[in-house]
C-alpha cells in the first residue's frame, strides 16, 4: 500500500473523476492514526491578500494571490511555507514546511515581513480516520483507477516555482518516477 506522510503531495489522477479535486494537487501537513490534514495547491482564485486585509481592516498594499486550500473551513486562512519563518502559532510539520493561520502572520506580511516561499490560501482539506488509505487502496466507493497519486518529500523551492499551470502535470510526472525508482 501506498504511504503517506507529513510532507508527501497527494495528486488527483487523470483518471479522478471530475469536481472540485481534478487535476488538483495537496501538500499533507498531518498524517495520523486519527486523520489527514493537507492544503491544495494548484487552485487559484480570484481573491488577493489584500481582499483579506481589507476585510480586517488592516491597511497595506500586498497584492499575493489566494488560493483555495480545499472544501473545509472556506473562512479560514492558512499560510504553508518554509519552516524559517515563523510567529506566534506557527506549526512545522516537516523539516522543509510550517504553516501558519492568524491574524498575526496577516499583520507581519501587511509589514512586509514574509516568508522566503509562500502560498496563501483560504479552506483546507481533511479526511478521517482510515479514510485516505481507503481510498489509496481502491476500497469502496474508490477504485484504483481513481485513487491519488503519492509523491514524497518535493524540493519546497520547485513546488512554489513552479508555474501553477503546470504544477499538475509535473506532480504526476513526479509519482510516476518516484513509483518505478521503488519498482526498480
Amino acid at each position: 500500500m501506498t504511504k503517506v506522510s507529513s510532507g508527501s503531495l497527494l495528486i488527483a489522477p487523470p483518471t479522478f473523476p471530475e469536481g472540485c479535486f481534478s487535476e488538483t494537487v495537496h501538500l499533507v501537513t498531518h498524517h495520523t492514526k486519527g486523520g489527514t490534514f493537507a492544503l491544495c495547491l494548484n487552485q487559484p482564485t480570484d481573491l488577493t491578500l489584500q481582499d483579506v486585509l481589507v476585510d480586517l481592516n488592516i491597511a497595506a498594499d500586498v497584492n499575493f494571490p489566494m488560493y483555495w486550500g480545499g472544501p473545509v473551513d472556506p473562512t479560514s486562512v492558512w499560510m504553508l511555507h518554509d519552516a524559517e519563518w515563523e510567529c506566534g502559532s506557527t506549526i512545522h510539520f516537516h523539516k522543509d514546511w510550517a504553516m501558519t493561520s492568524n491574524k498575526e502572520m496577516l499583520y507581519m506580511m501587511a509589514e512586509g515581513n514574509l516568508p522566503r516561499y509562500f502560498r496563501l490560501m483560504y479552506g483546507f482539506c481533511s479526511w478521517g480516520r482510515g479514510q485516505l488509505e481507503a481510498e489509496l487502496a481502491g476500497h469502496e466507493p474508490w477504485s484504483p483507477q481513481t485513487s491519488w497519486l503519492v509523491a514524497d518529500n518535493p524540493d519546497p523551492i520547485w513546488l512554489m516555482e513552479e508555474p501553477i499551470e503546470d504544477l499538475w502535470h509535473t506532480s504526476t510526472m513526479l509519482s510516476a518516477h518516484q513509483a518505478v525508482n521503488k519498482w526498480l
